[in-house]
């Protein structure tokens, strides 16, 4: 699949972003076997990276009081976007919902809510 990474004229909300996502419950145990499953020295692909940076904006969002899940949802977004060849903009978290919501889109009804294919 190729990534478009042309800025919107609008960027999805994040309830838009994240409506076909599995709970945050289900993408935390998705993320933490995708990273025990890596092998040594293992590229993880950018899928891991997406979902990741996703999880953890949703995260930030829901402790919107805390600078610490801020500032890890930013910092995810900012890879995330240098991953794409991107220089960082000024809201990365911005970034990985537009990314996340056509990656959703895409693999709509793919995969189960465990993250796994259907």
């Amino acid at each position: 699949m190729t990534t478009d990474h042309t800025a919107p004229a609008v960027w999805p909300t994040a309830e838009q972003a994240y409506a076909l996502a599995p709970s945050i419950i289900s993408e935390i145990g998705w993320t933490v076997r995708q990273a025990i499953r890596k092998q040594l020295g293992q590229a993880m692909p950018r899928e891991f990276w997406l979902r990741k940076a996703a999880l953890l904006d949703r995260v930030a969002l829901a402790d919107s009081d805390s600078p610490d899940t801020t500032d890890l949802a930013t910092a995810a977004g900012t890879e995330l976007m240098m991953l794409d060849g991107r220089p960082p903009g000024p809201d990365p978290r911005a970034y990985v919902r537009q990314q996340y919501a056509r990656w959703a889109h895409a693999h709509a009804g793919t995969t189960n809510p465990e993250g796994r294919a259907a």
